[in-house]
Parts: structure tokens; C-alpha cells; sequence
């Protein structure tokens, strides 16, 4: 399984809109240990890259309605 896949339900959300913030690292690791997805240092740069793109992107959709 795709290790960010493994994430979806480990995003941090703010405010009253529940807008995503950021992934719960701690979250993020208790959900690859179960999965047995070994969290190395490159995977975990990996996962931040597309963290910030997913941000990115939701950020954009806000902004464009």
C-alpha cells in the first residue's frame, strides 16, 4: 500500500472550516508500524514532500472556490 494512502486519516485540521494544517507525525507513525511500512529517514522526507504539495493544492482550491 501507498505509504501517504496510509496517512489519510492522520491530517490535523484548524478552525471552524476543519482546514487541513498538517499531517499528525506521531499518527503517521503508529499507521506505518501497524501497516509494517519501516519509516525511514528518506521515506519520511518523501512524505513530507507530498504533505506540502497536498497542502498546496488545498490551498489553491480554497482560493479558486
Amino acid at each position: 500500500m501507498n505509504g501517504f494512502l496510509l496517512c489519510a486519516t492522520q491530517w490535523r485540521r484548524a478552525g471552524m472550516d476543519g482546514i487541513p494544517v498538517g499531517l499528525d507525525y506521531a499518527g503517521v507513525e503508529s499507521a506505518a508500524r501497524m501497516a509494517g511500512v519501516v519509516m525511514t529517514a528518506r521515506l519520511f522526507d518523501d512524505l513530507r514532500v507530498m504533505e506540502l504539495a497536498a497542502l498546496e493544492a488545498w490551498s489553491e482550491e480554497r482560493k479558486n472556490g
